[in-house]
């Protein structure tokens, strides 16, 4: 009789415990990690925010009080603000220059200074780009 009750006590525990590895564990190291790297966060950071879009940050400001960090993104010449939390990733730290993932391309009806060329435009380089 002693040794049912032991079983009958021993497999809820081991389900508690199953649960906690698959699914509770996980989703908490993606937790921390998330945190660390919002706090990593630094000026001039490339980063996907959760919308879709793609930004740098031109300023973080991280209130006196408790309350979220806020940071000021450039969309390309189009300032906005945003919550940390809304991060999903940074693409590339501020020590990479922008420089390197930008192409220089013809255009069709701009000339350059010396009028000999025709200037070329500056694009980034995006997926599914050819060339």
């Amino acid at each position: 009789m002693g040794s049912l009750w032991i079983v009958a006590l021993a497999y809820p525990a081991t389900i508690a415990v199953l649960f906690y590895f698959a699914f509770l564990r996980p989703v908490q190291q993606h937790q921390k990690k998330q945190r660390q790297e919002l706090q990593s966060l630094r000026v001039g950071d490339e980063v996907l925010t959760q919308a879709g879009f793609i930004a740098r940050i031109k300023e973080v400001r991280v209130p006196e009080e408790r309350g979220p960090t806020e940071l000021v993104l450039d969309l390309g010449g189009i300032e906005v603000r945003a919550v940390a939390s809304a991060i999903v990733q940074r693409m590339s730290p501020a020590a990479q220059g922008v420089e390197a993932a930008t192409v220089e391309e013809p255009a069709d009806n701009e000339t350059s200074v010396a009028g000999k060329r025709p200037a070329r435009r500056r694009r980034e380089k995006t997926i599914g780009a050819r060339g």
